[in-house]
């Protein structure tokens, strides 16, 4: 059958399952021009030795000595970030005066009342006091917990848990965040019900089928701006492979863009050529298996045994290593499977071909 966008359209909207049907919690992120939301950097101002940790001059308190003053500062990262599969928080950290107080897949929190929090934490609760500052009367008074409480505080439930933040600038970019600790302007955060789908989550949200999700919206009447709301992300429709070994390697893949777009900054210290033709690939290969779980259903086998064979994943969250011969290693990986024999065998069949031209024809692709 010949498809258009009016079909491909229609087949994602009837997916039954959702991103909200897999996730705990999807709540949209903290605006950075908020005024009970505090940014300080203990790094420039407190911090005079790194071996001997950072230390408030006047209160002569090391921040090493109080842990949990480390754990009040969260990175931040805000919309304009474009980069798929990359999180890379700012020189400013978030300062939410709360505890934990468990520590399962959703968290429970409480927060400090600000004679506890200055009697506790002197070294954090002098810098909130100097962001909380008003230049006009110069008071610097806690009166309340209101002054610090934040509009929204179901995220404080989930710190600490792996998330998915998604923007959508220009389209959808969906960044995996391993130590869960990143809250996000601008996007939205996702919270999954069972941590081994975040990579495969990751890889969906940026791949052509995300990019006719606007379309769903627009017909189901939930577009109401251009800013994505938590509302319009639950309805982002998930399949997933009928064989774990596709999902393997999907996830896989995503680890390894992951790691491609940490080393992106630092790619011509190496003198690698086509760096950006590697991530190119690995994001062809992704969206490939991901169209093929959403509509198709019928890749040639033998591309699927070839990427099998050849797309591993050694050591834990290696994604998030600085280890050059990792680089070295998936362009390799890459030279293996373009010269595979079988490869060069595969074919699309006429349905598939026809579905990838209408992606991207349509701005999709």
């Amino acid at each position: 059958m010949f498809w258009s966008k009016d079909d491909i359209v229609e087949r994602l909207s009837k997916i039954p399952r959702t991103l909200e049907d897999i996730s705990i919690e999807i709540f949209e992120g903290v605006p950075p021009a908020t005024d009970l939301v505090f940014k300080a950097n203990l790094s420039k101002e407190h911090c005079t030795d790194a071996t001997s940790g950072c230390r408030n001059p006047q209160t002569n308190v090391s921040v090493e000595q109080i842990s949990i003053e480390k754990e009040l500062m969260y990175p931040f990262m805000d919309g304009s970030v474009s980069n798929e599969f990359t999180v890379d928080s700012a020189q400013y950290r978030f300062m939410l005066p709360y505890e934990i107080l468990g520590y399962n897949i959703k968290k429970e929190y409480r927060l400090i009342q600000p004679d506890e929090f200055k009697a506790k934490f002197p070294v954090a609760y002098e810098l909130l006091m100097e962001a909380k500052q008003n230049p006009e009367t110069g008071e610097q008074g806690i009166d309340s917990a209101e002054c610090y409480r934040l509009e929204d505080e179901s995220f404080l439930q989930y710190i600490k848990t792996p998330k998915i933040i998604v923007t959508n600038n220009y389209r959808l970019h969906a960044s995996y965040d391993m130590s869960g600790k990143h809250v996000f302007a601008d996007g939205i955060g996702v919270v999954l019900g069972d941590p081994t789908l975040y990579h495969y989550i990751t890889a969906v949200l940026n791949s052509s089928i995300a990019r006719v999700l606007p379309e769903i919206w627009n017909r189901e009447k939930m577009q109401s701006s251009k800013h994505l709301s938590s509302k319009m992300l639950k309805r982002f429709p998930i399949a997933f492979p009928k064989n774990q070994a596709t999902e393997t390697i999907i996830s896989t893949i995503c680890r390894y863009l992951i790691y491609l777009n940490r080393q992106k900054l630092t790619a011509k210290e190496y003198s690698i050529p086509g760096y950006q033709n590697l991530i190119d690939f690995y994001k062809r290969i992704a969206d490939l298996l991901i169209i093929d779980t959403y509509i198709t259903n019928d890749l040639d086998p033998k591309l699927l045994e070839i990427l099998a064979e050849n797309i591993t994943a050694s050591g834990e969250e290696f994604e998030y290593s600085d280890d050059i011969n990792l680089l070295i290693g998936l362009q390799e990986i890459k030279k293996n499977i373009l010269e595979s024999s079988s490869f060069r065998k595969c074919r699309f069949n006429n349905e598939f071909t026809n579905i990838l031209a209408t992606l991207k024809n349509n701005g999709a692709w």
